[in-house]
C-alpha cells in the first residue's frame, strides 16, 4: 500500500494501514474526498501453464474481501516487476471487488499480460475476462480515473491519457523538465477526473438513452452544450446531453441543433438536403427525435444553448432567430 502511496502522490491519503487487507485511504478526485478500503496485492506469474499470455495476483491465502461500512471497495494489483519481462514503470490493474466480496477461499484475478505491457508502454488499457470481467489497467498517476471509471462505469478520454502521459517517463535533461512532465500530467488528470464525473452524471440522468433517437447499449456518451474549453463552461448536468456516437458528432460538427426553448432539434439545411440523394443520411434523419428526451429531473439549460450558438458564430448561421 506504501509503495502506491508513492507513486500516485498526494491525491492518495492513507488514513488506516491496519493489516493492508484492506487500508483505509482517503482519494482525492477533483471534487468531494472519496473514502475507500482499498484491497492491495502483487501481480505475478498465472502458474496456470499460460504465463506467456497471462498474470495474476490473489487475496491473502484465507483471508477473504470484507466490505467496510461507508467506504468503496477498490480491488488492485501492483505490476512492478515479472520473471520474463523488464517492466518499463509499474501498472495497476483495477478488478471488480463486489464480485469477490466475503469469499473466504483463495481466489486469482487472471490478467492480460498483453494490457499490462500496453499500460506500461502508452499509460492506459483494459481487457475483458474469460468470465467477461473488465478490468482496468494504468499508470498510477491515474488512478483518480481509473477509480471514478469504475464507479461511474464511463470510460475516459484515451486520446487525452496518451497525450498526458507521452513524455512523463522519457530521458530528461534536467529536474525542470520532469516538474513540468509531472505538471502537466496533474493538470490533464484533474481534467479527465472532472470529465468522467461530468459524464457519469449525464448519463445517469438520461438513463443512459441519447437525448436524440434513444440509443443506449453502452454506446453513449456525455457531451457538453456550451462546450468545456469555453470560458465560464459549467459541468452540470444542465449542461449536458446524452448522445451516441453519431448524434454527438453531428451535434460538433454543427449539423444539428436544439430549440433552446422547446427542445425541438433543428437540422442544418445541408442535411435535409442531402437526405433527398443519400439514403443512409435518410435513415439518420428518420431515427431523430423531433424533440429532445428530457432527463429524469430538470432539463437542459435554455442559456447554455444559446452561449454555444453565440460561441461558434458563424457555424450556426442556418439557425434561425429565437426571439
Amino acid at each position: 500500500m506504501l509503495e502506491l502511496q508513492s507513486l500516485v502522490g498526494d491525491d492518495l491519503v492513507v488514513d488506516e494501514l491496519g493489516t493492508g487487507w484492506p487500508s483505509l485511504v482517503t482519494l482525492n478526485t477533483g471534487g468531494d474526498p472519496l473514502p475507500l478500503a482499498m484491497f492491495v496485492s502483487t501481480v505475478g506469474l498465472s502458474h496456470r501453464d499460460r504465463d506467456a499470455v497471462e498474470r495474476r495476483f490473489q487475496n491473502p491465502q484465507g483471508v477473504p474481501l470484507i466490505a467496510v461500512p461507508g467506504r468503496h471497495s477498490v480491488l488492485l494489483g501492483l505490476w512492478s516487476s515479472d520473471d520474463f519481462f523488464h517492466v518499463k514503470r509499474t501498472v495497476v490493474a483495477l478488478a471488480d471487488a463486489d464480485r469477490r466480496e466475503s469469499r473466504d477461499t483463495r481466489w486469482s484475478v487472471f490478467l492480460a499480460l498483453a494490457s499490462l505491457i500496453e499500460a506500461a508502454d502508452f499509460g492506459w488499457s483494459s481487457s475483458i475476462n474469460e468470465t467477461g470481467e473488465r478490468l482496468l489497467y494504468f499508470a498510477p498517476e491515474l488512478l483518480p480515473v481509473a477509480v471514478l471509471t469504475a464507479l461511474t462505469n464511463v470510460e475516459p478520454d484515451e486520446r487525452q491519457i496518451y497525450r498526458a502521459l507521452a513524455g512523463l517517463h522519457r530521458d530528461k535533461q534536467g529536474d525542470d523538465d520532469q516538474m513540468a512532465d509531472a505538471e502537466r500530467v496533474r493538470r490533464t488528470v484533474n481534467s479527465l477526473v472532472r470529465d468522467s464525473r461530468f459524464r457519469g452524471n449525464v448519463l445517469g440522468a438520461y438513463g443512459s438513452q441519447c437525448a436524440m433517437c434513444g440509443l443506449g447499449l453502452g454506446l453513449v456518451q456525455g457531451a457538453h452544450i456550451y462546450p468545456a474549453s469555453a470560458p465560464g463552461s459549467r459541468d452540470e448536468v444542465s449542461n449536458g446531453l446524452a448522445l451516441c456516437a453519431n448524434h454527438h458528432l453531428a451535434f460538433d460538427r454543427h449539423l444539428l441543433a436544439v430549440h433552446p426553448l422547446t427542445g425541438q432539434v433543428l437540422l442544418s439545411p445541408s442535411v435535409t438536403l442531402l437526405a433527398q440523394s443519400d439514403s443512409a443520411v435518410a435513415e439518420f434523419l428518420e431515427g431523430t427525435r423531433s424533440f429532445l428526451r428530457m432527463p429524469s429531473q430538470g432539463r437542459p439549460d435554455p442559456e447554455a444553448f444559446t452561449r454555444r450558438y453565440s460561441h461558434y458564430g458563424d457555424k450556426y448561421a442556418w439557425l434561425p432567430s429565437f426571439e
